[in-house]
């Protein structure tokens, strides 16, 4: 009787519903389309507002910038491939009435983009990452509920084995070849949840009106990108985090100049002096341990920090991290050691989150230039291979393009089909998406934005 009845319960039991193929694809189109339109109304006039140099003008100028932004919506392996899709009716007439753009052949595109000013672009991304800002999207993510987290780091995007323009960085193996490259410079707002939004970009480049007698690098293109930070972003309070490569007087003195706070990795060779002073002061140093727990793993967070230490007459403090992780299923260990030199005093309430907050420079690149280049973006791929023009205006739309699919991704109906099955992947729903566009029938929707006159 018993089992009769539990086997009766099971009956009944409505079997969990799986969203299909298309379902999945048709929300993936309806997050993109509500972010833009939620969190980026004006997008498509500010495209329209762009320097438009064309004689012939058949497609606004809206429907060139978008419909290159849409090529790393839709992650398009290259030029090429986005054209093949075009080609196809059931694609065009789905984005049609999917966002209200006709889609331009990307040559066309691609001649405005090279006459386009790149900084246009970049002003344009940064007021789209103001009005996030604005709506208070990374209020939560803030250090000590106070700074936006900036982090700092530079990518190749491009290499040549000849002179590609007047802006190339070369480098010459021992053997004298030479290879011909493009390094770019991202300040990016990371959060602990994934986030890694553009906030400012800085090519790394052999300009020829600077007076420089080695070419450009990191650190020179820093001085600028900080000051592009300033100009658009003039009072937003910044904590800028950085690898081993910031911990010098430049960063220091801009930093105090614009008020930020800062969090940077510090090497044991980085410093010196100032690490000498930190050896004696250990013994007295601050102290607090933190214990986390998984499934699968024990861990362990060693907390010790020290201020008012003294480096080149200014006084910074010290923070340092050991973390041992203990894998419960196969008892190995694992230990490693974090430092950082921050201009922010140290305190029991702080320490942990300074040093978590330092940790986050990651993000930059595993979220940040690790997906764009490994999660069908194709950061290094040549979509111009002529105009350095072009090649800094693909760059930035790619920024774009990036910071709206993280929020569709994000989304509370995106979210539950990644939920349903651990095997369902964000590189497989897009390729679900592109399917739909190409195959599905089209059908008239009310829901069609339409594009500024």
């Amino acid at each position: 009787m018993y089992f009769t009845y539990i086997l009766h319960v099971f009956t009944l039991r409505e079997p969990c519903k799986k969203t299909n193929a298309t379902e999945k694809a048709k929300i993936l189109l309806s997050s993109i389309r509500k972010v833009i339109n939620s969190r980026f109304p004006d997008l498509f006039r500010k495209f329209n507002e762009l320097t438009d140099s064309r004689k012939r003008k058949e497609y606004l100028m809206a429907e060139i910038i978008t419909g290159s932004l849409f090529m790393y919506i839709f992650k398009e392996a290259s030029r090429n491939a986005y054209n093949n899709n075009r080609r196809e009716e059931g694609f065009r007439k789905n984005v049609l009435n999917s966002f209200g753009f006709n889609l331009p052949h990307t040559d066309t595109s691609d001649d405005v983009l090279r006459e386009l000013p790149p900084g246009e672009l970049e002003a344009l991304k940064t007021h789209l990452v103001s009005g996030l800002i604005e709506q208070k999207f990374f209020r939560k993510f803030r250090f000590l509920n106070k700074s936006y987290l900036v982090a700092i780091d530079a990518t190749g995007i491009a290499t040549f084995d000849h002179k590609h323009c007047n802006h190339c960085l070369t480098k010459t193996s021992k053997s004298g070849v030479v290879t011909y490259f493009h390094y770019v410079l991202e300040a990016k707002l990371v959060s602990a949840t994934g986030l890694a939004i553009s906030l400012a970009s800085e090519f790394i480049e052999n300009d020829p009106g600077r007076d420089y007698e080695k070419q450009d690098c990191e650190q020179k293109a820093f001085v600028r990108l900080a000051a592009k930070i300033k100009k658009y972003f003039p009072r937003l309070p910044v904590c800028i985090l950085g690898d081993g490569l910031y911990p010098n007087n430049t960063v220091f003195d801009i930093c105090q100049e614009n008020g930020w706070q800062f969090i940077i990795t510090l090497k044991d060779g980085n410093l010196k002096t100032f690490q000498q002073e930190v050896v004696p002061l250990k013994a007295t140093s601050g102290k607090r341990n933190v214990y986390r727990v998984t499934k699968t793993t024990r861990t362990t967070l060693e907390y010790e920090y020290l201020n008012d230490i003294e480096y080149d007459r200014r006084y910074f403090s010290w923070v340092e991290c050991y973390e041992t992780v203990v894998n419960l299923k196969d008892k190995t260990t694992k230990v490693q050691r974090f430092t950082y030199i921050t201009n922010v005093a140290q305190n029991g309430q702080n320490i942990v989150q300074t040093a978590d907050s330092g940790r986050l420079r990651w993000k930059v690149e595993n979220e940040g230039f690790n997906s764009q280049k490994n999660l069908d973006y194709q950061l290094e791929h040549k979509f111009s291979r002529v105009s350095f023009v072009a090649m800094q205006n693909y760059y930035q739309l790619l920024q774009i393009a990036h910071m709206i699919n993280q929020l569709a991704e994000r989304s509370k109906q995106v979210v539950a089909i990644l939920e349903e099955h651990s095997k369902q992947t964000i590189v497989d729903l897009w390729r679900k998406m592109i399917a739909y566009l190409i195959f599905h029938h089209h059908q008239e929707s009310s829901l069609t934005p339409s594009l500024p006159d």
